[in-house]
C-alpha cells in the first residue's frame, strides 16, 4: 500500500497507527501475491475446469488460500525468531516490542490473505483502493472475532453490511481507525478480555490459526457477495 501512496496520501500518513505502519512495513509485495494467487488459479482451472464451475474453483481455491495462510500463522508467534526471514521485521520487533511485533506478523499474515482472496475473487490488489479495502476487511473480520467474547461474532450479512458501511468513507480514513481499534483490541491488557481470541505468542499458536482462518471466512463471504 505504501509504495503507490500519492504525495498528498503521504501526508496523512503520519497520523498513521504504529500497528498499520508496522504492518504496511513488513506485507509483501501485492504483486507478488497477485501473482502467486493467479497461478494458483491457474493450476485449478487447468485441474478442475472441465468438471466444476467457475464459482466453485474460486471456492476450492479460497479454501486453499486460507488452509494456507491460516498454518503459517500458527507458526508466527515469536516474532524474534523470524527476524531475517521477514524483511522489515527487525524494525517492527525493535520499535514496538515483541508482543506487538507478534500482533503486527500475525495481522500482516491476515491482510495478505484477504489480499489473495480478492484475487481468488477477480479483484485487482496493485490497486490502492483495492488494497486499503483489503485492510478494512482484514480488521473489521479480527475485531468481530474478538468481540465473540462479549457476545458473538457477526454473522456473514451482518459482516458484509459492516464493511460496506465502513467503506462509505474515505478509504484512508477509514484504515487508520479501523486499525486504532484491532490495536486497542489486542494490547497485552486487551487481549485478557479477548482470550481465547488473541494474537501473538501472549495466547498462543493454536488461536492465531482460529482467527486467520475466522478472517478468512469472512473475507471469502465479503468477496462473494461483492
Amino acid at each position: 500500500m505504501t509504495n503507490t501512496d500519492k504525495p498528498e496520501d503521504q501526508s496523512r500518513d503520519l497520523d498513521k497507527p504504529r500497528l498499520l505502519q508496522a504492518i504496511e512495513l513488513i506485507l509483501a509485495d501485492p504483486t507478488d501475491i497477485k501473482t502467486a494467487t493467479l497461478k494458483l488459479l491457474n493450476q485449478y482451472e487447468a485441474k478442475y475446469g472441465s468438471k466444476k464451475g467457475k464459482e466453485e474453483i474460486q471456492e476450492m481455491v479460497a479454501k486453499k488460500i486460507i488452509s494456507n495462510y491460516s498454518y503459517f500463522a500458527a507458526f508466527v508467534g515469536g516474532s524474534t525468531a523470524l527476524t531475517g526471514v521477514v524483511p522489515g521485521l527487525g524494525t517492527v520487533v525493535a520499535t514496538l516490542g515483541g508482543a506487538a511485533a507478534d500482533t503486527a506478523l500475525t495481522m500482516k499474515c491476515q491482510v495478505e490473505m484477504v489480499m489473495a482472496l480478492a484475487v481468488a475473487y477477480g479483484h485487482d490488489i496493485e490497486k490502492e483502493e483495492e488494497q486499503r479495502i483489503c485492510f478494512v476487511v482484514a480488521g473489521l473480520g479480527a475485531i468481530s472475532e474478538a468481540g465473540k467474547q462479549g457476545g458473538k461474532a457477526a454473522g456473514t450479512k451482518a459482516f458484509v453490511s459492516m464493511v460496506r458501511e465502513h467503506l462509505k468513507g474515505p478509504t484512508l480514513v477509514v484504515v487508520k481507525e479501523v486499525f486504532k481499534k484491532v490495536g486497542i483490541t489486542f494490547t497485552r491488557k486487551g487481549l485478557e478480555k479477548a482470550i481465547p481470541f488473541g494474537v501473538g505468542v501472549v495466547i498462543g499458536t493454536a488461536t492465531n490459526k482460529v482467527l486467520t482462518i475466522y478472517v478468512g471466512s469472512k473475507a471469502r463471504d465479503f468477496f462473494e457477495a461483492s
